[in-house]
């Protein structure tokens, strides 16, 4: 008998590494800052507009060291390449950057910080002008009622879906405008302040084959996409945690978000979606990412589709295929290693007058199904106002929008937005 169990176990694993041979190996990127010189206006703290020789390192928007501290009523001072940095009382200290996200670059002699360290850190917040071309540094307020943490002892996961660089595709009506990329920033805030933690369902590059249109945000450089990156790093910082929603979110002629990827009727040969899976990867690994599930379009995929993703990721962002576990959070080693599967039995918000949300939500926790759902930031534009008031930017989340309502549905039921493990 016990040389029958020995023999099943050689055959488990011997299957479990003949299943990995046949995937195409992931390969990390090396780390390394790539520049691209660039001028920006640059208003600093709402007080002066100053005309700035820039830098892109690896998709960020970089200024001047010395000018931006100054302009900005700080001082520094650099001691064996660490730079002490004070700004309105406040200090941090700063490094020469060694990965992939950019604190501080020296290019051409020349030293850069990051402007989203400039701001973060300091509690500035940042909005563009596309026309104008032009960055607003300046303090910003919340006038939105928020109230008090929360600390429910039970788990509920919800996942900002679409989010994607589509707001320069001038053949189409963009989902993440300047401005709408501004209001996700303050969506992140809302939920950071409140105590909720939250998933991004980021699609790496978006595309518009019918006019070529492709735009890689680790590659393609522009204040636009700079800002996307912005608002990307400000919620990996503050309660976010990314991962991959497919690689462009579409096939054939549809724009990214509308098509699927994969799937049954998928144009992609198995080679190529391997390919999708590993370029997915390596985008986020290029701009410092580390992505934590992996979510298909529309969840159109196959069991040979997912066995693929369980290769190349740690937790898939859909249920698992069998009925006893579909709506609970679990986890399988078929693929040789231990792989997450996070359902959404709650659903997700189909639209503004979706107020069903909330029955489906009392359902799921009446059942005792995992509390997950997902909500796209976009249906809550008109619920959130953005304007420069004094000096400040001022920003109000209104209560009566959908986000607002869902999480106070969901603290009061004893539970609180965080990860799924």
């Amino acid at each position: 008998m016990r040389k029958i169990f020995i023999l099943l176990a050689l055959l488990i694993i011997s299957s479990q590494i003949t299943a990995a041979a046949e995937y195409l190996p992931y390969t990390e990127p090396a780390a390394e800052m790539c520049t691209k010189e660039t001028v920006v206006m640059v208003n600093y703290k709402n007080e002066r507009t100053v005309r700035t020789d820039a830098l892109f390192c690896n998709g960020r928007l970089c200024l001047p060291l010395e000018g931006s501290i100054g302009y900005m009523g700080g001082e520094y001072k650099k001691t064996n390449n660490v730079f002490s940095i004070t700004i309105d009382k406040k200090r941090t200290f700063m490094g020469l950057s060694t990965g992939n996200k950019p604190e501080i670059v020296m290019h051409n002699g020349k030293e850069y910080i990051s402007v989203y360290r400039l701001a973060d850190f300091f509690g500035y917040t940042l909005s563009i002008d596309m026309q104008k071309n032009r960055l607003d540094i300046m303090k910003s307020k919340c006038t939105s009622p928020l109230p008090s943490k929360t600390s429910g002892d039970k788990k509920a996961c919800i996942r900002l879906e679409d989010i994607m660089a589509d707001g320069m595709d001038t053949h189409v009506e963009p989902k993440y405008t300047a401005d709408m990329l501004e209001k996700l920033k303050f969506t992140a805030q809302y939920l950071y302040e409140r105590g909720q933690q939250y998933y991004v369902a980021w699609v790496p590059v978006y595309a518009d084959p019918k006019y070529n249109y492709w735009n890689d945000v680790s590659k393609d450089y522009s204040l636009y996409n700079s800002y996307f990156l912005y608002v990307l790093d400000y919620m990996t910082e503050h309660g976010g945690h990314i991962g991959l929603h497919g690689y462009t979110h579409q096939y054939g002629d549809v724009i990214s978000g509308e098509g699927w990827e994969w799937g049954s009727k998928t144009l992609f040969g198995n080679i190529d979606q391997q390919k999708r899976m590993i370029l997915a990867r390596q985008t986020a690994s290029r701009l410092g990412y580390e992505p934590e599930f992996f979510e298909f379009p529309h969840y159109g995929a196959t069991n040979a589709q997912l066995l693929m993703a369980e290769n190349y990721f740690d937790a898939i962002y859909q249920q698992f295929p069998r009925n006893d576990v579909k709506d609970i959070i679990t986890y399988t080693q078929r693929s040789g290693k231990k792989v997450y599967y996070i359902p959404t039995p709650a659903g997700y918000v189909e639209n503004t007058e979706d107020t069903g949300i909330f029955d489906r939500i009392e359902s799921t926790h009446k059942k005792g199904s995992a509390m997950s759902l997902y909500f796209h930031p976009v249906l809550d534009n008109d619920y959130i106002s953005v304007a420069t008031l004094d000096n400040e930017r001022v920003w109000y989340y209104s209560p009566n929008g959908i986000l607002p309502k869902i999480v106070d549905k969901i603290t009061g039921l004893g539970y609180n937005f965080t990860t799924f493990k």
